[in-house]
């Protein structure tokens, strides 16, 4: 199957199930039947080059803005929570912005994958994959920490992470959000812990606000 077909037939999932249907459906369902596709998309992206390429091309946009929107710099040390079999995120990160990246996920099986997928694109030297919980992990010399939407539990990571995180530190938080803005998930209260620094929106891949958070001094 040729590569122009297959960006076809992704393109037109892309606009069906995230532009038509995930606009219609704001609820942790949603959530819960995305997690199951990113997690199939991955798996398989990992092996074949063209599925990756197209993969990568859908985060750019956000991305980029995240990239913007932070201010990350060679002189930074990033930290992506949740990078998946495929670790389109942490990939694009060092490229936009050439900051040494450490990537974690809980899932071995998918470390071993995205490891792989590292190497073989030649980015060890700047991007670290690493099979670890982001609730126990050192945070103390990560000037940029990047929760991505897929974690477990995002609201008691999120509350750990403001524990413990350098007052400097910025943190970039991806959530789905309604058409007001609104994140979809009710668990959620940023503003109880973190500075609400600014956000940016994307539809690539659904209804996407990734926000910039920094920690509240200490009353």
């Amino acid at each position: 199957m040729s590569n122009s077909i297959l960006k076809r037939i992704f393109s037109t999932f892309q606009t069906i199930f995230f532009k038509e249907v995930g606009k219609k459906i704001t609820t942790n369902a949603l959530k819960n039947l995305m997690d199951l596709f990113f997690i199939i998309f991955e798996k398989v992206g990992c092996k074949f080059e063209v599925i990756s390429d197209i993969y990568l091309s859908l985060y750019k946009e956000i991305v980029t803005r995240e990239v913007t929107m932070a201010n990350i710099s060679p002189e930074d040390r990033v930290l992506v929570i949740g990078s998946g079999s495929l670790p389109a995120t942490p990939v694009l990160i060092v490229q936009e912005s050439q900051a040494q990246t450490t990537s974690i996920d809980k899932d071995c099986n998918a470390v071993k994958e995205a490891s792989q997928y590292v190497k073989n694109h030649h980015l060890s030297q700047i991007l670290t994959v690493e099979c670890a919980d982001g609730a126990t992990y050192p945070l103390g010399h990560f000037s940029v920490i990047v929760v991505l939407y897929g974690v477990k539990k995002p609201a008691e990571l999120l509350r750990h992470l403001a524990g413990r995180i350098n007052q400097s530190t910025r943190v970039i938080y991806r959530a789905i959000t309604d058409s007001q803005g609104r994140i979809t998930d009710k668990t959620l209260n940023l503003s109880a812990y973190f500075h609400i620094k600014d956000r940016v929106h994307s539809d690539t891949l659904g209804s996407f606000d990734s926000f910039l958070l920094t920690k509240k001094e200490s009353s």
